[in-house]
């Protein structure tokens, strides 16, 4: 009896412990992230070349940081899928410039010209994947004649 009794114990612990280590494996968890290294190709509509840009960068809406001087910009654990990427920045070269004092009176025909600054702006949608990926968002810049 105590030998049936000391059977069923022992049944019972090694059925306990295999259920315990079977539910205790997670496995190797699933990469579901990506990182991204983002860049700017900047295309001139007016000709105009500045020497320093500040570009800020956007995925999907929310802004992700900046790229200082044309220096790439690396996002860390961005999800895998289908995403907006923008840039976007104001110049801050000299040549800017806003003719203002010909202000427009009635009756004058001076015609008041004014240059908007040199402003950047570009977006691109990329898939990304698991592992390294690299966008170059094309941005178009020159200030428009108003």
């Amino acid at each position: 009896m105590k030998i049936a009794l000391l059977k069923k114990i022992l049944i019972f612990l090694t059925i306990a412990t295999m259920l315990f280590t079977l539910n205790s494996c997670t496995g190797v968890p699933e990469l579901d992230t990506g990182t991204v290294t983002v860049t700017v190709e900047e295309n001139y509509v007016m000709g105009k070349i500045s020497l320093t840009k500040n570009y800020y960068i956007y995925m999907d809406d929310i802004f992700m940081g900046m790229i200082i001087n044309f220096e790439p910009l690396t996002l860390e654990n961005i999800p895998i899928g289908l995403h907006t990427f923008k840039a976007s920045t104001y110049s801050l070269a000299a040549d800017s410039m806003n003719l203002s004092s010909n202000k427009y009176s009635p009756g004058d025909d001076k015609i008041v010209i004014e240059i908007l600054p040199d402003n950047c702006y570009g977006s691109t949608s990329s898939y990304v994947y698991v592992g390294v990926n690299y966008v170059t968002i094309p941005v178009f810049c020159g200030g428009a004649i108003l």
